[in-house]
């Protein structure tokens, strides 16, 4: 059974018939110079994250012994890395293999590096290249189905950083169309957000519909209305395949996309730059005069608690989830299980703002009409 061990870097070879190497058993040394001139700026990068994050202990080396010696190891899988940590150690070893640029980046992270060496690496040992070879083709060679990694899309990326940071400007588009209900989860799925990301990333094409980005936030800059009119136009041709990644790959192509646009899509902006409406708010605004509306029209009950023309900015992972169940349970199929749903739905939004704003409340010890009073007390007292 393969084990854990902790391995010195130094103790460690490059595997001579690593398939990125063209020439296999040509020695250390050309190997190293083999990998780092295959890799060029991602080994730079590699070394960059290494020496920010140290290697990754969720990614461990998969190593043999070298022959007979139980001192060095052969790694059959992340030869990568310990070509970032041999190049950190001695960037001269990549000479006259790497571009100028990226030696002059080593050279100073070398110096960043020395102050704080990587020592030892957790590595997983196995006895031959055999016992290697189910995991490093699971590892190499694709989604195999489901069983090796798959990769996420743009919108997963998307969603994972927003945990940190704001979300990709695509992925703030397309939430400003779902909460003002224009479009639905399934529609959403149809979308290919990498050609989207490029048409919004093109400023040509975003003072078109009426959009900018200021520190990383989308903004509206005309009535909500009309920039969702320009935004639905462009995502419904891109998934209907009117407009392919083909048409929209230059920026001169993108460009003239815009120049194309249609007249009656067109946004006039009726706010000045950086006085634009974020369109986490711009949703819910967009919507306020139909619902009053309908409630002035009455009309017949509705079956579900949350109707949809009801918009709501709502960023917490958990908290979107809840709310989509809410807005599809039937409250004649399901009212018990509805309204136990809102009650937890109040209290984890009452929560999350207690935690973001912060309130001297607190989230886990305060009963619920106490999260409550305090969390509308603050709401007033900004309002």
């Amino acid at each position: 059974m393969p084990e854990t061990i902790l391995i010195k870097p130094a103790d460690l070879l490059i595997d001579e018939q690593n398939p990125r190497i063209s020439q296999p058993n040509a020695g250390q040394h050309k190997a190293l110079q083999s990998l780092a001139a295959l890799q060029q700026k991602k080994l730079q990068r590699l070394a960059e994250h290494i020496i920010q994050f140290g290697p990754n202990p969720a990614d461990l080396p998969i190593v043999m012994p070298f022959k007979d010696d139980l001192n060095r190891y052969v790694v059959l899988e992340g030869n990568r890395r310990l070509a970032a940590l041999r190049a950190l150690e001695n960037p001269e070893l990549l000479a006259d293999s790497v571009d100028a640029g990226v030696l002059k980046a080593i050279r100073k992270l070398s110096r960043d590096y020395q102050s704080n060496p990587v020592d030892q690496l957790q590595c997983l040992v196995v006895k031959d290249r055999d016992e290697a070879r189910p995991w490093i083709e699971l590892r190499h060679t694709g989604e195999n189905e489901g069983a090796g990694i798959v990769p996420w899309g743009h919108e997963e990326s998307g969603r994972f950083r927003s945990r940190s940071g704001a979300l990709p400007v695509a992925s703030q588009a397309l939430n400003f169309l779902e909460q003002r209900g224009d479009l639905t989860p399934e529609g959403r799925k149809k979308i290919p957000v990498t050609s989207l990301k490029r048409l919004i990333d093109t400023p040509e094409v975003r003072s078109k519909l009426g959009l900018e980005v200021q520190s990383g936030t989308l903004s509206i800059l005309a009535d909500g209305k009309a920039v969702a009119k320009a935004l639905l136009y462009v995502v419904n041709r891109l998934s209907s395949g009117k407009t392919k990644v083909t048409d929209i790959y230059t920026k001169e192509q993108r460009v003239e996309y815009a120049n194309q646009l249609p007249t009656d899509i067109v946004v006039t902006p009726t706010l000045a730059s950086g006085q634009g409406t974020a369109v986490g708010s711009a949703g819910t605004v967009a919507h306020s005069k139909k619902v009053a509306e309908g409630l002035r029209r009455g009309g017949k009950p509705r079956d579900k608690l949350i109707p949809r023309e009801c918009a709501l900015n709502i960023t917490d992972p958990r908290l979107r989830q809840i709310e989509w169940e809410l807005r599809h349970l039937s409250l004649t199929d399901f009212p018990n299980a509805v309204s136990v749903l809102l009650r937890v739905f109040i209290e984890l939004g009452a929560d999350a703002y207690i935690d973001g704003t912060p309130l001297p409340t607190s989230s886990v010890a305060a009963h619920l009409r106490q999260k409550l009073q305090d969390v509308t007390n603050d709401l007033e007292r900004i309002s």
